[in-house]
């Protein structure tokens, strides 16, 4: 999602385990127990499981065949209850047994629409055992109001590619959560710009494009596409705004959203290799909602500093303003920080930073202009000097959303973050 990011961050160790398997406990009285589910009016009824993982057994009783587990913090539709236990439906279908103890009632959608503020979130795994994104997804679906799933890229003939999370989507799709299919031109683990030039100079492969985006869409029941196109060669800015034009015509034809991640910029470089071939004035009349990545200020190959300094993230949105209208925009939140040492950084989650401040006995410093938390600290002889950001830097953002009235924020990515910026959000 960010220039250079990608890169490193698929080289991140998973610091989240997968979900653990285990026995209930002997069933319980429960203060949260959900009521019986209403036979007159049909609704349907949610739970969240509240323990660290629940058995999904075959019956309702302790001793019946365990036939999946599911995680913390996932919501479950209630189709029935019996004494102590409720059978329930999993996000992917599944259909079992769970103590009622281990669950807690849930809210049948998200309640964070009714602010007006609109908070996506960028879900994407390292590894298929990655499980840190669902978790912080199904443990924040109240705050959520869409979900970009980062799982799908295209080649230099327009093809398109990846694997559909059909978990993540019944999950949100049962919580009335919009859905959009992320298409990315990464090859490998690198965004490639010879495959996007070769696209989008090719009115047969960009025909193809479209093409394969709607019937994606439209097959897996997306509310829409998020396009993340990066390292577009600037010399290709007319095909690019083409691109979204065609893309626009045949996917709103069908009530469907076109959305894009787009490179922050202050001023207007038609040269730039990272954001000369965005058009913001030309492409806005074909997005629906665009997602600007105020992120990556300072970055993994240059100089040590904030990622996303407030000052130049009002800079950004100013310049956005001017061809954007403000209900259009949603403001790119990091969920990362890099450390450097010698001009090169690595990029981390909050976890990672956190393990870093705990083990050499760090107190961060917050920055007053910037807005942003950082730290210094000597391992092995060599300084490291760590910009990040947190639920504190994330609430300076906020505020700058309120101010220029946007409709709300783009968080990459989902189990990267602070976690208490779900209560800034």
């Amino acid at each position: 999602m960010t220039q250079s990011i990608f890169a490193t961050v698929l080289a991140i160790a998973v610091y989240v385990s997968s979900a653990i398997g285990g026995k209930e406990a002997p069933a319980q009285p429960s203060a949260q127990q959900p009521t019986q589910v209403s036979q007159q009016t049909g609704q349907k009824k949610y739970a969240v499981i509240s323990r660290e993982a629940a058995s999904l057994r075959q019956e309702a009783k302790g001793s019946a065949e365990i036939i999946a587990t599911i995680p913390k913090g996932a919501t479950v539709t209630v189709i029935s209850e019996d004494d102590s236990w409720a059978k329930v439906q999993t996000p992917d279908g599944q259909t079992g047994w769970v103590a009622l103890w281990m669950t807690k009632p849930a809210v049948a959608a998200s309640t964070a629409a009714k602010s007006g503020k609109e908070v996506l979130g960028y879900y994407a795994r390292s590894s298929s055992g990655d499980t840190r994104g669902y978790k912080s997804f199904a443990a924040n679906l109240d705050t959520i109001t869409s979900v970009a799933s980062f799982s799908f890229h295209m080649d230099a003939h327009g093809n398109i590619s990846g694997n559909h999370d059909a978990n993540l989507f019944q999950l949100a799709k049962t919580r009335g959560i919009e859905t959009l299919a992320v298409v990315t031109n990464i090859q490998g683990s690198n965004f490639n710009s010879k495959n996007i030039h070769s696209m989008l100079t090719d009115k047969t492969a960009r025909s193809r494009a479209v093409n394969g985006i709607l019937r994606l869409v439209q097959e897996k029941g997306y509310s829409g596409v998020n396009i993340d196109f990066e390292g577009v060669p600037a010399g290709d800015r007319a095909e690019l705004t083409a691109f979204f034009r065609e893309l626009s015509s045949a996917l709103r034809a069908k009530n469907l959203l076109v959305t894009a991640s787009v490179p922050a910029k202050t001023k207007e470089d038609r040269s730039s290799s990272w954001a000369g071939a965005y058009d913001y004035q030309a492409i806005a009349p074909y997005l629906d909602r665009v997602m600007i990545m105020t992120y990556d200020e300072h970055f993994k190959d240059g100089p040590a500093g904030p990622v996303a300094s407030q000052g130049w993230v009002e800079n950004v949105i100013r310049y956005a303003l001017k061809s954007f209208p403000p209900q259009k925009i949603l403001l790119g939140i990091a969920a990362y920080g890099y450390d450097w040492t010698n001009r090169s950084g690595t990029a981390l989650n909050l976890t990672a930073i956190q393990n870093i401040i705990d083990k050499y006995k760090i107190t961060p410093k917050w920055h007053s202009e910037y807005q942003v938390p950082y730290f210094t600290y000597t391992k092995a002889g060599t300084r490291h000097e760590v910009w990040y950001e947190n639920r504190y830097s994330t609430a300076a953002k906020m505020r700058l959303v309120s101010q220029y009235g946007l409709r709300g924020v783009a968080v990459w990515r989902l189990g990267y973050e602070d976690s208490g910026i779900w209560q800034v959000l």
